[in-house]
């Protein structure tokens, strides 16, 4: 525990927010406020977690990618039909959709990789990646921006649209 009464992961997200905010630099180990930094701070700013204009990726406790992202690291191959099987109860809305889309946008950034064996009826099937099974949270992604957020390491990745939907067929 630190002396601001945070734990080491929780410090080291912080930073990394502020780095990537432009209001600290770091190297070595050391860590140095900017002059953007300090003009935030003369200006008695705040930094916030609030609205991102419809630009944040959800993060919701158990959603369907979350039990995705669990099942996945549990799992030596799946297809989008093995985890619908798996994971959807009937409450939930567009899975399929929902979920094609989640593994085309991880598959793009890398964290999913393609088996060469089909699955039944042809269908795709992948394995994650172990080095980049990052943690247990599900990394975000946002249609709308197009981007993929590890909320273990806080690393976002901008993905293309070019990133077809992941379907039982392909």
């Amino acid at each position: 525990m630190s002396s601001f009464g945070k734990d080491r992961e929780s410090m080291r997200r912080c930073l990394g927010h502020l780095r990537q905010n432009g209001f600290v630099a770091s190297a070595e180990g050391v860590h140095q406020i900017t002059d953007k930094g300090r003009q935030f701070l003369a200006d008695g700013r705040t930094i916030t977690s609030g609205p991102c204009s419809g630009n944040a990726a959800s993060r919701r406790g158990l959603s369907l990618r979350q039990r995705a992202w669990r099942a996945m690291g549990m799992r030596d191959g799946f297809s989008l039909d093995d985890l619908l099987t798996m994971l959807c109860d009937g409450s939930e809305k567009e899975p399929e959709r929902n979920l094609s889309r989640y593994l085309a946008a991880l598959e793009a950034a890398g964290y999913l990789m393609r088996l060469p064996r089909r699955g039944e009826g042809g269908a795709t099937r992948w394995r994650l990646r172990r080095d980049w099974a990052t943690g247990p949270e599900a990394p975000a992604f946002n249609t709308q921006t197009r981007r993929l957020t590890d909320c273990n390491t806080g690393q976002v990745f901008k993905l293309g649209r070019t990133a077809p939907e992941a379907g039982h067929g392909r």
